[in-house]
């Protein structure tokens, strides 16, 4: 461990409410204000409802984690909260997973219920004390799991951390920016409330936009049109913000002479339940998407680039939605290799000549396994393809990550740690970084802007586009 890195033991012995919790988090994320703290539960009760609820989510993998930790520190040395703040125990995985850890040991663990000052068992003692819990668990982790990947244990402390947000989601003790979201995904069926009109005005325009671009009439965005080979899903941010994303996606699939389909409703395979915990909403925007395929009688899912999504509506959304998995899903990467393997689309690197490195996107490198197809269409979509450090599923968060865009009131700290990103992209020498990740688009701008970088953010699909040799008329 380094000269600067924190005690470990010392992370056991801090309470919740410690005063150097209040003064190296509160003085970066809001205090409770009046309108901060949302509380929905009349009587006020919220500590035994949390309790109540925290006993039914007791799984195998939950408990493995509640008592595995040996606090032996490996996750501090992994952490890019704990990294940027070297002399800040609260930053620490081992302390976050704590707060959560102290309550199970008192009331589910027998140590707690023996020795409850050896193992530090506790309640928290009120909604003060929950909601500076909520700080915690949502203002300084972005769930990337790079402590549960170094962890000699096999603690998975993002899988505690989303356990916790889950149980104060149910309280509705949350950050303002969550609430919307996911209350937007339950009224809309996608996080960013896009209407039917507006989503089926945006597909026509980038239809319009595409065949002239393409000087091709026949090409077609389909809506609801059965027996296809594939359903196409996407992120709400490509109809909202980037439909050129959607653009690019429907002329390589035209070009490859493919029979696809989006569906009117379902669309949506980004998942805000894997941010904020709440599997109830998991389960409901995963089975959208899954009736959507089933409906339209779709031969498998293709997922657009986006890191959360790909997670949630390849592996996780099955169990929240508690839906046989019997079609088959990939990302949108298998698609672009299978076009270019068969020869259905060609490619040339020249045209995107710019030094270019990758980012590898959490929820897709570390959760999602996803770390040598991006390379592989990469080295055939540019001519200097510069490797980032350390990379694939070691690779630190682009920060935006576990819904950390949506919670405006944690971005200075967001900004703080994310000098590690920033020094990650400098040391490459690359005037582009590519992703697969809407979310981590969002992300590293929000980087590159703030460290003042010069560097611009692509995906695949992008590239594709640029480097497509197109058929002579």
């Amino acid at each position: 461990m380094s000269e600067k890195s924190i005690n470990i033991l010392d992370v056991v012995n801090l309470p919740l409410d410690i005063k150097e919790h209040e003064k190296a988090v509160e003085e970066n994320i809001p205090s409770v204000k009046e309108g901060n703290l949302k509380i929905y539960n009349p009587d006020g009760d919220n500590v035994k409802k949390l309790l109540t609820l925290l006993k039914a989510k007791l799984s195998r993998q939950v408990v493995g984690s509640m008592v595995g930790c040996v606090h032996c520190g490996m996750c501090t040395e992994s952490c890019h909260y704990a990294l940027a703040r070297p002399d800040d125990p609260t930053m620490a995985p081992a302390y976050k997973a704590d707060q959560i850890r102290r309550i199970f040991k008192k009331h589910f663990d027998w140590t707690g219920k023996i020795v409850p000052w050896w193992v530090h068992a506790g309640d928290p003692k009120d909604d003060e004390e929950l909601n500076r819990l909520k700080n915690i668990v949502f203002g300084t982790c972005t769930g990337c799991r790079r402590c549960t990947l170094n962890c000699p244990m096999g603690v998975d402390t993002a899988t505690l951390i989303r356990l916790t947000r889950g149980l104060l989601a149910e309280l509705g003790i949350v950050p303002e920016g969550v609430f919307q979201v996911s209350r937007d995904q339950w009224e809309t069926g996608n996080q960013m409330a896009v209407s039917e009109e507006d989503y089926l005005d945006t597909i026509e325009w980038m239809e319009d936009e595409s065949q002239d671009e393409l000087e091709d009439p026949s090409l077609k965005i389909p809506i609801d049109k059965e027996d296809c080979d594939f359903m196409y899903t996407v992120n709400p941010r490509e109809i909202k913000y980037d439909p050129r994303s959607l653009g690019a996606a429907a002329k390589i699939f035209h070009l490859a002479g493919e029979s696809w389909t989006m569906p009117k409703w379902g669309w949506d395979m980004t998942n805000f339940g894997l941010f904020s915990g709440d599997d109830k909403l998991g389960g409901f925007v995963a089975r959208n998407l899954y009736e959507a395929a089933k409906r339209l009688r779709a031969r498998r899912i293709v997922i657009s680039e986006c890191g959360h999504g790909y997670r949630s509506s390849r592996w996780e959304g099955y169990n929240w939605g508690k839906y046989k998995q019997d079609l088959p899903s990939e990302s949108v990467l298998i698609t672009l290799i299978r076009y270019i393997n068969e020869g259905r689309i060609k490619v040339d690197p020249s045209k995107n000549s710019l030094p270019i490195t990758f980012h590898d996107s959490c929820n897709i490198a570390r959760s999602g396994d996803l770390t040598e197809e991006p390379r592989w269409l990469l080295h055939r979509l540019c001519t200097d393809f510069r490797e980032m450090h350390p990379n694939r599923a070691d690779n630190f968060c682009c920060t935006g990550g576990g819904g950390a865009l949506s919670m405006v009131e944690y971005k200075p700290l967001r900004m703080e740690v994310a000098k590690i990103k920033a020094d990650q992209l400098t040391a490459t020498g690359a005037k582009v970084v590519c992703t697969i990740c809407h979310n981590c688009i969002d992300g590293l701008t929000d980087v590159i802007k703030h460290y003042k970088l010069d560097m611009k953010v692509v995906q695949i699909l992008e590239l594709v586009e640029n480097a497509l040799v197109l058929p002579e008329k």
